[in-house]
């Protein structure tokens, strides 16, 4: 019996999850929110992919579902994807050594790239005002930043509980099957998986 995971695997369940969250993102998650605020699915995704799978899945990830966000947002194509693989990659990279993709530190990772993507939006919405004869303050949009980032990461946070779990026992690789070489097998001996 072999060690090695089918590669149809991980592309059919990656596609099932990026479709489905992107969907809801944009049309069930669209009029919900929990005090003025909503999970965004598609960048806890994104950051999980990223520190439980590597970087080359984090990176895939991030780009496909920021495309597909964008496109069924109607934004202008690029920014999104550029800024959720940035997220994939920056999840992979902070923490991941030190504790060996721990499940529980996942977690953390969500509520820390969110806390530097929201961040790294409002001084893009300040230097990219979306009409340019009406610039935000940027004293103003920290400001709504301090009361909003706080309910949007625990938001994100309670969505990354499940996701967690689905990415675990159902996601792109088998959960009976250690894979070492996960992404660069600097990580350790299948230690992602240990809580």
């Amino acid at each position: 019996m072999s060690n090695r995971q089918p590669a149809l695997r991980p592309i059919i369940i990656y596609t099932i999850y990026i479709i489905l969250f992107a969907v809801i993102q944009v049309t069930a998650l669209r009029d919900v929110r929990i005090l003025g605020e909503r999970p965004d699915l598609t960048l806890v995704l994104a950051i999980l992919t990223g520190y439980l799978f590597g970087i080359g899945d984090g990176l895939a990830i991030g780009l496909a579902v920021g495309f597909l966000r964008d496109m069924l947002a109607g934004r202008t194509i690029g920014l999104g994807m550029l800024i959720l693989m940035y997220a994939a990659m920056l999840s992979h990279v902070l923490l991941r050594d030190f504790f060996r993709r721990k499940t529980w530190m996942g977690l953390i990772q969500v509520l820390l790239v969110t806390v530097i993507y929201e961040v790294l939006l409002m001084f893009l919405s300040w230097f990219f005002p979306m009409l340019p004869d009406q610039v935000p303050q940027l004293g103003q949009l920290f400001a709504h930043l301090i009361v909003r980032l706080p309910i949007q990461g625990l938001l994100n946070v309670a969505v990354a509980v499940p996701m967690i779990w689905l990415l675990r026992y159902h996601g792109p690789y088998d959960p009976r099957v250690l894979r070492e070489d996960l992404d660069d097998g600097s990580t350790g001996e299948g230690k992602w998986r240990t809580i």
